[in-house]
């Protein structure tokens, strides 16, 4: 939703002029800037690399993965150089914001153990 609505306030079109096709019309991203398909992307990759056990050539990979999908959006003329960088500082953002709230899994299973309990009426 915040990439979304950075789009809307600030209204950058891609650096290629084309006629938007049938689902261009329905998608949500018909702004540049930022650029949301790098910024899912660097969440992504953030999470796993920080929440799994992933071998070197694999976190390797991830890294790389995330970086292609955003300059594969510049390459296909989508976005600017700077749409994608941004894109990606605003999937750390979110990741940072996504990791201040959450749960660990004790944390989880006390709550989940709370709203098991067996209340009996007070009559």
């Amino acid at each position: 939703m915040t990439v979304a609505g950075v789009q809307r306030l600030v209204k950058r079109k891609g650096p290629w002029e084309m006629t938007p096709g049938f689902l261009d019309s329905v998608a949500m991203d018909i702004y540049s800037f930022p650029a949301a398909h790098a910024s899912r992307a660097a969440m992504v990759s953030k999470f796993l690399l920080s929440h799994l056990v992933l071998a070197v050539p694999l976190r390797i990979l991830l890294v790389l993965w995330a970086f292609l999908v955003g300059m594969s959006r510049v390459l296909l003329g989508k976005h600017h150089l700077t749409d994608m960088v941004c894109g990606f500082a605003l999937g750390m953002f979110h990741f940072s914001l996504m990791e201040s709230v959450w749960l660990s899994s004790s944390t989880c299973q006390t709550i989940i153990s709370i709203g098991t309990l067996s209340w009996s009426p007070l009559f």
